[in-house]
C-alpha cells in the first residue's frame, strides 16, 4: 500500500503536466495539402516507416549470418 501511495501522486503529477504533442512540420503540411497530394504523401510516409523498422532487423540478421558462417568455416578467432 505504501508503494501505491508513492506512485499515485507521481503519476497524477506527470499526467497533469503532460501537454499535447505537436505534429512535425511535414505532417502539418500533409494535412493542409490537396487530396491528390495526400495519397502520395501517405504512401511515402508508410514506406519510410517500414524501411526504418526493417533496418535494425536487416543489420542484426546480416551480423548473425556472418558470425554463423565464420563459426561453420572455423575461421572465427579465439577471444
Amino acid at each position: 500500500m505504501r508503494r501505491v501511495g508513492r506512485i499515485l501522486p507521481l503519476l497524477v503529477l506527470v499526467l497533469g503536466l503532460a501537454v499535447d504533442a505537436a505534429a512535425c512540420p511535414n505532417c502539418k503540411e500533409a494535412v493542409a495539402a490537396q487530396p491528390s497530394d495526400v495519397a502520395a504523401m501517405k504512401e511515402g510516409y508508410n514506406y519510410s516507416v517500414l524501411f526504418m523498422m526493417s533496418m535494425p532487423f536487416a543489420l542484426l540478421g546480416t551480423g548473425a549470418f556472418m558470425v554463423a558462417r565464420a563459426v561453420k568455416r572455423g575461421t572465427l578467432p579465439e577471444m
